[in-house]
């Protein structure tokens, strides 16, 4: 009996070794495989844990602003690496579209 405890404790023991890898993301898993993700881990996560902003959405002109935020801050990166990295975040992490205005009910009101 105490070798089955052994086993079932083994078995436990592997089984928790094969998941923790697979639970433990690393955090640039969180942004969309795309042109340019290279790029946006390699100087946003040298500050940032990717989940600081890979929910975030915003418009091309937000992004923007957010790059030159962050080179203030002491960002590096070439200009091409700018402009990868905003191209990747503009197109991927978009701002969503407001959505559409319900429609108008008739002024008349229902018949009545």
């Amino acid at each position: 009996m105490n070798h089955l405890i052994r086993l079932a404790a083994a078995a436990a023991a592997l089984c928790l070794g094969a998941v923790g890898p697979v639970l433990a993301q690393a955090p640039d898993d969180l942004l969309p495989a795309a042109t340019g993700k290279d790029v946006v881990v390699r100087v946003c996560t040298a500050c940032h844990d990717a989940t600081q902003f890979a929910y975030a959405r915003h418009t091309p002109d937000e992004w923007d602003n957010e790059i030159v935020k962050m080179q203030s801050a002491g960002a590096e990166m070439t200009a091409e690496e700018q402009l990868a990295i905003s191209a990747y975040l503009a197109k991927n992490l978009p701002r969503s579209a407001p959505a559409a205005p319900a429609a108008l009910s008739d002024a008349k009101g229902p018949p009545g």
